[in-house]
């Protein structure tokens, strides 16, 4: 009812959605800074700055995820509320930078980069974001922009880049790029509080998923630290560090991993998992395994929409007999986590999983698969007269993960891998056996 609505400042104020509420709660609990998402592009061309910063105007005031404020309101616990759009002068910090080659502006473009990842929120007094536009001539340009994940999810990477540049062809007089409104996330937010009464199905689903997890798996002793601690005893994570390996497939090796997916009637997504949890059974000898991801919980009508809606969830993956019968189970069991992934904290109170963190975070030892998808996109695009590379410019930092984790980025033309493992749980050699296997096996 309208009554019940809190406000703030005027406006319409409403409860942090599960995932926020997991992000909260740890920045309480003393972290110097939150969860940060960032993408940035090399821009080469005649750049139209001012419509360019215009643009990123456009793309701000049409979610409202990308203007949330936090605020305490009383006994009632964290809400969030949204901010009118920023000036323009105020949205794009623009510098035009004096370096000697471009091998240093890049340099410099990644060392802000990393600043800005590192820095703390505090969505109190601050916007979300942090925007730069860096010029190195008149036709090379850095845009570096940096995210809370208090408000906003991996997402951001596909729509507020999408929409950013629609928004510029349509500043530049493109009257095919039409903008699309969608759904804004404070409804969507308040929207999933009213789920509650329909979360006994969910909870039900949950607690079973939940008491298959293996309490006590672990690596083979072959495969961990020749220390006297043990997979449950470990030093902490900060202080041991993580080992990181990778790889990219492209060209014919791209086309033979997408090829063995489809003739093992697999989609990329599900090929991959079974190719990690594949390398992961060849260094334990548990019967089955968690395996944590991050779910989206938006509907198809949601699919635009910017916020944080998105929470790492288990599955349980059995130690199969053939490839084939563990990616039919693999698929079986992600579709039945897509049909059960609108989990609330109403939902986990009554699934009666003692700690909300024993469900959406899972023990140090966990095993982690992110997956993001860019459907008919290639690294490097044209936008009129611009030649737009994304990604050029990555932070420099150490991704400490407390178990294992494969991170995969797939492209038209190429899927780009990163695996990264705590050193106290795995030895850097299990680290690259565990790698060149999942690469084994997804070229068939």
């Amino acid at each position: 009812m309208e009554n019940d609505i809190m406000h703030h400042q005027g406006q319409k104020a409403v409860p942090l959605t599960l995932p926020q509420l997991l992000i909260h709660r740890t920045l309480r609990g003393g972290m110097d800074s939150g969860p940060t998402l960032e993408l940035s592009y090399r821009i080469e061309g005649p750049l139209d700055v001012p419509a360019f910063i215009a643009s990123v105007g456009d793309v701000v005031g049409s979610h409202d995820a990308l203007r949330l404020a936090i605020c305490d309101c009383g006994d009632s616990g964290p809400h969030q509320w949204a901010r009118e759009t920023p000036p323009a002068a105020e949205l794009v910090t623009c510098q035009q930078i004096k370096a000697g080659s471009e091998e240093r502006f890049s340099r410099f473009a990644s060392f802000l980069a990393t600043k800005d990842v590192s820095e703390a929120w505090d969505l109190r007094t601050e916007f979300p974001f942090r925007l730069r536009l860096l010029q190195y001539s008149p036709d090379h340009y850095a845009f570096i922009a940096t995210f809370s994940q208090l408000a906003v999810d991996g997402s951001v990477r596909a729509v507020f880049g999408g929409d950013l540049w629609q928004a510029y062809r349509r500043r530049l007089g493109d009257h095919e790029a039409v903008a699309e409104p969608g759904p804004q996330f404070l409804d969507a937010a308040a929207e999933r509080e009213a789920l509650a009464a329909n979360s006994r199905d969910i909870a039900d689903f949950w607690r079973r998923r939940y008491a298959r997890i293996p309490r006590d798996w672990g690596f083979l002793a072959s495969s961990v630290p020749n220390t006297p601690d043990t997979p449950d005893t470990a030093p902490d994570t900060a202080e041991t560090g993580s080992v990181e390996t990778g790889f990219v497939l492209e060209g014919e090796r791209l086309r033979a991993m997408r090829q063995a997916a489809r003739s093992n009637n697999a989609t990329e997504f599900i090929w991959i998992q079974h190719a990690l949890a594949s390398a992961v059974f060849e260094h334990t000898d548990a019967d089955s395994i968690p395996v944590w991801l991050p779910v989206d919980s938006r509907s198809m009508r949601e699919r635009r929409l910017l916020g944080m809606l998105t929470l790492g969830l288990p599955m349980v993956v059995d130690r199969g007999a053939a490839p084939s019968e563990l990616i039919r189970t693999l698929s079986g069991d992600w579709f039945d986590t897509l049909r059960h992934r609108r989990v609330t904290r109403e939902t986990v109170d009554a699934s009666g999983v003692a700690h909300l963190g024993d469900l959406v975070a899972g023990p140090d030892r966990s095993v982690r698969f992110a997956y993001v998808s860019h459907p008919r996109h290639r690294l490097t695009n044209t936008v009129g007269d611009l030649v737009v590379k994304y990604g050029a410019y990555a932070p420099r930092v150490e991704r400490v993960v407390s178990g294992v984790q494969l991170k995969a980025g797939s492209w038209d033309d190429s899927v780009h891998f990163r695996f990264l493992c705590n050193r106290s749980r795995l030895t850097e050699t299990a680290a690259r056996q565990m790698t060149a296997a999942i690469e084994r096996t997804l070229l068939g």
